[in-house]
């Protein structure tokens, strides 16, 4: 008896619903461009998500990349100061007056240099991919806000199709009431 009274009652309330579409299709299209325009709102809304995003990873990289910079910016003043303390007792040995220590003082200072040369290439090289990450971080931070700029506008814009529709199909309702 249940489920006879059940499938009744859901015939019924198809019935009554599809009737009320074949009296008013008015509503109907009012309806599908209301939840058209609610869909497009929650379309803009995920961009601006997706701009905070890119915002909020620019920031993360740009500030690894400050932080890492500073780190190797230490460093630099490490590689002068050692070149300058590993330079200066080899300077001494070059004054001196006997000629093998001149020649051996020669060949240390060489090496030296080459040491200096060879850490200032490798502090370069990891220089420039820092700068450019902080680069990198920079335009995301550009991209992201020039994207939520541009998403709050267009949601901005779809909130006020989504209220005319809305106000669109409360108005057909009420019309279709005052016929009844």
């Amino acid at each position: 008896m249940k489920i006879f009274t059940l499938s009744l009652l859901f015939a019924f309330s198809i019935t009554f619903f599809t009737s009320a579409q074949e009296v008013n299709p008015k509503i109907a299209r009012y309806v599908d461009k209301v939840n058209a325009a609610q869909q497009r709102v929650e379309d803009a809304e995920a961009l601006i998500f997706s701009a905070d995003s890119l915002t909020a990873e620019g920031e993360k990289l740009a500030t690894q990349a400050e932080e890492d910079l500073k780190v190797l910016a230490q460093e630099r003043r490490d590689i002068e100061r050692d070149y300058f303390n590993a330079k200066k007792p080899v300077e001494r040995q070059l004054r001196s007056k006997d000629k093998e220590d001149v020649k051996q003082a020669k060949a240390q200072m060489r090496e030296v240099e080459n040491d200096y040369k060879a850490a200032i290439r490798e502090w370069n090289t990891r220089y420039r991919v820092l700068v450019k990450e902080y680069d990198a971080g920079g335009r995301l931070i550009e991209k992201g806000k020039a994207n939520l700029k541009k998403a709050k506008s267009r949601k901005k814009d779809l909130e006020k199709k989504l209220k005319v529709a809305e106000k669109n199909l409360a108005k057909a309702k009420k019309e279709y009431e005052k016929k009844e």
